[in-house]
């Protein structure tokens, strides 16, 4: 690849690695300890795996396939999210990326997983303390 022509960690990465890290975050979700309940009501998750797939793309620099409205925070708090969980999904993100990518680009896609995860943790305080 030219990296000269290169204008985000989505094209470094490219859709299919980003593809892979999705599904097998979402494969190793649905056997997770803690994070499988939350996550039961998925029931297609062919589609639900491209549609994070395309939501981590466009978030990593890609430009969209199509138009949709991600809503990342009220998915998560209205499938049960709190700080353990968030801790927990965090910690399997980290481990999936680092399974799959060197480390400078699973840090630099970890980096996007805390900030998201911090959002998350952030508006359920807000929510349930105001």
């Amino acid at each position: 690849m030219d990296l000269k022509n290169v204008t985000s960690i989505a094209e470094l990465l490219g859709r299919e690695q980003i593809e892979l890290v999705v599904s097998d975050f979402y494969n190793r979700i649905q056997i997770h300890p803690t994070l499988a309940k939350p996550f039961s009501n998925v029931h297609d998750w062919p589609t639900h795996k491209a549609k994070i797939a395309e939501f981590w793309w466009v978030v990593l620099g890609g430009k969209p396939k199509f138009s949709y409205k991600y809503d990342p925070v009220g998915k998560h708090l209205a499938a049960g999210f709190n700080a353990e969980l968030l801790t927990d999904w965090k910690s399997l993100f980290k481990n999936v990326l680092e399974a799959h990518l060197d480390p400078e680009m699973s840090s630099t896609w970890y980096s996007r997983v805390e900030i998201i995860g911090d959002n998350l943790l952030t508006q359920d305080q807000r929510l349930h303390h105001d």
